[in-house]
């Protein structure tokens, strides 16, 4: 019963695939598009569009020795340490701006998300940095 229920979805399945398009222009000059044919709609003629077969290089085996994978963390701790310490520079920067605004609100506010902004990305960073131990 279920393989007959299996093939009969399948069957649906290709005849959707190969379903016919109508195009049809109304009165006011809008187009449509449909499976459905309708009074004075045209049937386009469109060839399937040319898919390309799956790539039979697999990277399931590809594994990079133990001495590359050290050299690529070493190089990614490196530039999240340069990229944190970056941050914590603008962070303040924008600190530094806020007590600079004097009575200037917009400035004043532009800083605060300025500051805002530069303590999560030195979330982020520590977090990715303490992923990498």
């Amino acid at each position: 019963m279920k393989s007959i229920l299996l093939i009969a979805l399948f069957g649906l399945a290709a005849l959707a695939a190969h379903a016919e398009i109508y195009k049809s222009v109304d009165a006011s000059g809008r187009v449509t598009y449909s499976n459905i044919p309708t009074r004075g709609a045209k049937k386009l003629s469109i060839t399937p569009l040319t898919t390309l077969p799956p790539s039979s290089v697999s990277d399931a085996g590809f594994k990079v020795d133990s001495q590359t994978q050290k050299m690529r963390d070493g190089m990614r701790y490196k530039i999240l340490n340069e990229e944190l310490k970056a941050e914590e520079v603008r962070l303040e920067a924008s600190r530094k701006a806020i007590a600079d605004a004097g009575g200037d609100e917009a400035k004043a506010k532009k800083s605060r998300d300025d500051v805002k902004l530069h303590e999560k990305n030195i979330e982020a960073l520590k977090k990715e940095i303490a992923n990498l131990k």
